[in-house]
């Protein structure tokens, strides 16, 4: 029997879908949905933002059980604040750079880092006894991190959705319910989100197939125009089947999950209908639309998305 915990890693760029996604597959049994999981050590820890259970995530009874598995105490601030500096150290390093030392010559502290992502991966598998751990983290580094892990079977999904659709969701005005106040989401430029697209969606093409169990690509346009069957699709590829969340063709009943960071979406609760959201051909400026378009017009090509930004294809 294969004891390796089965993590369903979702990965691209921000504004993808996978809030939804991942709110979904959290609701399947045997599935358990930590969200962005690789912020918990700044998020859920050093800000004590909410668990999409409504608590924040250093009181929420089932963080607080999982933290105490994997590391035998409830971790100080400092320490966390080291984990925070190896995530982004990892983050921001060149990915060959960061894959060769992980699997060649891992220094003390990237040893120290993986032994303690793998406790942690493990501790939500043992305390939750979920059959399958669906991170929504995005990072294709992170990611491919992942499954160099001992014991960690991963199994990547490559999220995507038309660049000027998440150029133009990033430039929303759009309130941060982690903290229960009233501050609001960041924004960027379309420039940015457009760099930050082809950047990310290039390394899941060159890591992920070569690292993962398996290796699924999913477009927004085909999860919404066929929701029940895209989420059917995810499952298969884990090896471990249940009934699907969905009450018809369009409609889910989400209860809350324990998500660590992500979307505002995570939050929602009760019978949703999934629509597409296609603001974005009416609403954004052309200048804007031209300059996302010439940033990741190659891209666009590779994955079905046509250039003057009409619909695309699916399949």
């Amino acid at each position: 029997m294969n004891d390796d915990v089965r993590v369903l890693y979702l990965a691209g760029s921000g504004r993808t879908g996978s809030t939804i996604v991942a709110n979904i597959l959290g609701q399947v049994d045997g599935y358990f949905a930590v969200g962005e999981l690789w912020n918990i050590w700044r998020r859920g820890i050093m800000e004590a933002r909410r668990c999409g259970c409504g608590e924040p995530v250093v009181s929420c009874p089932v963080w607080s059980s999982i933290l105490e598995s994997a590391f035998g105490r409830r971790l100080e601030r400092h320490e966390a604040e080291q984990l925070d500096a190896l995530t982004h150290l990892y983050l921001r390093t060149r990915w060959v750079r960061a894959l060769r030392d992980a699997r060649r010559n891992p220094s003390p502290e990237g040893d120290a880092y993986r032994g303690a992502l793998a406790a942690l991966y493990g501790a939500i598998r043992d305390v939750t006894g979920c059959r399958v751990i669906v991170d929504s983290s995005k990072s294709p580094v992170y990611g491919a991190l992942l499954a160099t892990l001992r014991g960690v079977e991963l199994h990547a999904v490559h999220l995507l959705r038309d660049p000027r659709a998440t150029a133009f969701s990033s430039t929303r005005v759009r309130t941060l319910p982690d903290f229960g106040d009233a501050r609001l989401m960041r924004r960027e430029r379309p420039y940015v989100a457009a760099r930050r697209w082809t950047k990310n969606h290039t390394l899941c093409g060159l890591l992920l197939p070569a690292h993962a169990a398996s290796f699924t690509r999913v477009r927004y346009e085909d999860f919404m125009a066929r929701p029940g069957d895209e989420i059917a699709r995810l499952v298969a590829t884990t090896g471990v089947h249940a009934a699907l969340p969905f009450t018809d063709e369009r409609t889910v009943r989400l209860a809350a999950t324990h998500s660590v960071s992500g979307n505002p979406g995570r939050f929602t609760v009760g019978d949703v209908s999934l629509r597409p959201d296609d603001e974005w051909r009416t609403a954004m400026r052309l200048s804007d639309r031209a300059t996302v378009t010439a940033l990741t017009w190659p891209l666009l090509l590779r994955h079905r998305y046509p250039l003057p930004g009409g619909r695309p294809h699916t399949v």
